[in-house]
């Protein structure tokens, strides 16, 4: 028993020299659960989560839905932004600047003055394929800012006046429609009580004034955005969606095996032999970094074309598909290169692969819609390469991004690649004992 107890406590001894190895297995954990309660704040209402942003295309212009669209705007939950024509609306969706698009339509004040004509008051939100998780959130705003359009009728005397008058009309024009059914109808107009008392009481008939028991006030219309003649090609299937979190996933294990690598590589002492060769450190690092960078190339090719075959995901513009390739391999590597510049110990490396592949993609959309997360997540997610890697692969597959789209994206990559490997290099120990 004395035999077996030394070889735990020497064990443990060796756990708590390699200080790293030790953080992540005792202290991690504690600071993870924390990190996990503030992403999550905005759910439990200790902070404000983050507003579904939503452009508002409004074809009527008239005082109905003025005041529709000032009660979308001063939603809580919504993030609203104006958009001048429907297809800009669905631009800005595409382009990731709004997670929908909110179409008031044209002729939206005269079915809200013609409801008890059986006029339906409709509504359509064009949502992001990716972002379908809120698009029951935005369904229940709409139908709840309808249906407070509905009493503000209720409420005006004169609105009300004219969708008697309406509804009077109609019902006088009606085929199908007896006279003692008629005089009921009309002597329902006078009270609103009996009228929504006599909506299961309609007898079949032709016109808008018939068949009341299957009359619908509101009508939510929310799809998805689709493609256009002349626009982007929009995802066909849940594939073409997921692709690009899964091409993220893959680059994230190059990382890992090769940061690995390079610190098992220096505490075997593989790495300070090589510095004996004719052969400068900086190319040693270089030739580390090149492995890497080949490796998320290929890694990416293959998802491409398994992509391609089985799952029939289109590449619209192969130049700019193999630009945003690059462009990630290069960004992932230089991430790479930071970890293992700040990893002293392999079990060390380890644990902080793992703890910041979590975290990044965590921030970035990659386990959590970030519509979930609350405001200072969402702010934070910016510093992932998570974020940017999957905002150029989607922009490029099928959100219809540029060039000109891609820059901001690009840029960031490519300071993630030379800043990660810079800072890799300036930390590097060459020895276990440096």
């Amino acid at each position: 028993m004395s035999a077996v107890l030394a070889l735990a406590i020497k064990d443990l001894r060796l756990l708590g020299r390699d200080w790293a190895n030790a953080f992540f297995t005792f202290l991690f954990p504690l600071l993870l659960a924390m990190f996990f309660g503030w992403v999550f704040s905005g759910m439990y209402g200790d902070e404000a989560a983050g507003k579904l942003e939503v452009a508002l295309v409004n074809l009527d212009g008239r005082p109905a839905s003025a005041a529709f669209a000032k009660d979308l705007t001063d939603d809580e939950a919504l993030d609203v932004r104006p958009a001048a024509t429907r297809e800009e609306g669905e631009t800005m969706v595409r382009k990731r600047q709004v997670g929908a698009c909110v179409i008031i339509p044209k002729d939206f004040e005269d079915n809200a003055g013609s409801i008890f004509a059986g006029k339906t008051l409709e509504i359509e939100a064009v949502v992001d394929p990716t972002r379908s998780a809120e698009s029951g959130l935005l369904t229940g705003k709409l139908n709840e800012i309808a249906f407070r359009q509905m009493q503000r009728t209720f409420s005006d005397p004169a609105a009300m006046k004219k969708s008697f008058d309406s509804a009077r009309a109609s019902l006088a024009t009606s085929e199908g429609i007896s006279g003692s059914q008629r005089t009921l109808l009309n002597q329902m107009f006078d009270s609103i009580t009996r009228t929504t008392e006599s909506f299961d009481t309609g007898q079949p008939g032709d016109g808008a004034a018939s068949g009341m028991a299957g009359w619908r006030p509101i009508a939510v219309k929310v799809h998805k955005l689709e493609s256009t003649a002349t626009g982007p090609k929009m995802p066909t299937s849940s594939y073409a969606v997921s692709f690009p979190q899964g091409v993220v996933w893959g680059l994230l294990g190059c990382v890992m095996a090769f940061a690995v690598s390079i610190v098992t590589e220096r505490t075997g002492g593989t790495l300070l032999r090589l510095t004996t060769a004719p052969i400068a450190k900086g190319q040693i690092l270089a030739g580390k970094a090149l492995a890497c960078f080949i490796s998320c190339l290929i890694v990416q090719g293959l998802l491409i074309l398994l992509a391609m075959g089985p799952f029939g995901v289109a590449v619209p513009n192969w130049g700019l598909l193999l630009l945003v390739v690059f462009l990630t391999s290069f960004g992932f590597t230089g991430l790479m290169m930071l970890l293992a510049g700040l990893s002293r110990t392999e079990g060390g490396a380890q644990g902080l692969g793992r703890a910041v592949v979590l975290i990044l993609a965590m921030i970035g959309g990659g386990s959590i819609p970030l519509f979930f997360l609350s405001k200072s997540v969402q702010m934070l997610a910016r510093i992932s390469p998570f974020t940017w890697a999957t905002i150029s692969i989607e922009g490029v597959l099928w959100r219809g991004f540029s060039l000109q789209d891609l820059a901001l994206p690009g840029a960031v990559l490519v300071c993630f690649g030379v800043g990660g490997y810079a800072a890799g290099v300036y930390a590097m120990r060459w020895s276990s004992a440096a």
